[in-house]
């Protein structure tokens, strides 16, 4: 088995939830692939095959992106563009605009 999985009861398998290995049924067949991602009526399912354990990839927490990493990079791509150049006011709104999406703030409608 990988190490980026933990197993899981049954009872606590979720819809959504991807298999970090195969699962194998009693006699060693293969029932569902790596990477299946698990469903409802499949999670049903591991009742009949005699599961009560499924290995499933953990979940690495969401970091925030890294702002002087995320302004680092922007510096690369708009290398021809000057910020504090007024001007270029396409420019200006283009850079906010991915910074935004980069930095992932919420932007009001």
């Amino acid at each position: 088995m990988s190490d980026d999985h933990e197993m899981v009861p049954v009872t606590s398998a979720l819809p959504g939830m991807v298999l970090s290995d195969e699962l194998l049924d009693s006699h060693g067949l293969v029932l569902l692939a790596k990477g299946t991602v698990l469903s409802e009526a499949i999670i049903a399912s591991f009742a009949r095959h005699q599961i009560d354990m499924v290995p499933v990839a953990r979940v690495e927490a969401h970091c925030a992106p890294n702002a002087a990493a995320v302004q680092a990079r922007l510096d690369i791509v708009f290398r021809r563009h000057d910020r504090d150049d007024d001007s270029d006011w396409a420019g200006n709104l283009l850079r906010r605009y991915v910074e935004d999406y980069r930095l992932e703030r919420q932007v009001a409608p």
